[in-house]
């Protein structure tokens, strides 16, 4: 786990994109559909803009527990759109890392479904596909996917189910996304980036 992936993009919605979230109040959208929108306008890899998510402190694989976020490499030329997009890639590029222990310690499938807020913007599934190499799902379940779990214990382990093969009735990708080549090659080199600079960060 990461201790501050959607509490990083809120932040980043309460502190610099105050005008974002009166134009969302003043039209009834979503604040963060017009931040991901803005995040459209710029490439994948931000235009070498990198951010560390760290602002709530290190997980057990970080260098030191100490470690805070940081936008790193932000010159006069970057907009705020390359803001709201590393914010989002350093998230993803985070999860990476983890991914990738995880990958030292096991077999893992070559797709993922995700849950939760970022889940429900393409763009997020996009990058999260992008970065970590895998093929991105998203599931009619959604949010509920836990209490999916749950039920799905239950109903085996009372016998109401014979296994848990029935959840292949009951749970359906609505959307894929794949990862493409060009842009899994930029988050390749931006990961020994954020993978040195993490080391860094934690030197406090």
């Amino acid at each position: 786990a990461i201790f501050s992936g959607g509490t990083t993009f809120r932040w980043l919605r309460d502190q610099c994109c105050r005008d974002l979230l009166q134009q969302a109040e003043a039209t009834g959208r979503d604040a963060y559909e017009l931040m991901i929108e803005e995040a459209m306008q710029s490439p994948p890899g931000a235009r070498s803009l990198l951010h560390n998510p760290s602002l709530a402190g290190g997980s057990c694989l970080e260098a030191s527990p100490n470690i805070r976020g940081a936008l790193l490499g932000l010159d006069l030329s970057h907009t705020r759109s390359d803001v709201i997009r590393s914010v989002m890639e350093g998230i993803a590029l985070n999860l990476r890392v983890v991914l990738d222990a995880l990958r030292n310690q096991t077999d893992v499938r070559e797709s993922m479904i995700v849950v939760g807020g970022g889940a429900r913007s393409q763009c997020w599934r996009q990058i999260y596909a992008d970065a970590l190499k895998m093929e991105i799902d998203m599931t009619n379940i959604g949010q509920d996917a836990a209490a999916l779990g749950a039920a799905a214990l239950a109903a085996v382990g009372t016998g109401l189910w014979k296994d848990f093969s029935t959840i292949d009735s009951v749970l359906k990708i609505v959307d894929r996304r794949v990862y493409v080549a060009e842009n899994a090659a930029v988050y390749d080199t931006m990961l020994n980036r954020f993978e040195a600079d993490a080391k860094f960060l934690s030197l406090r």
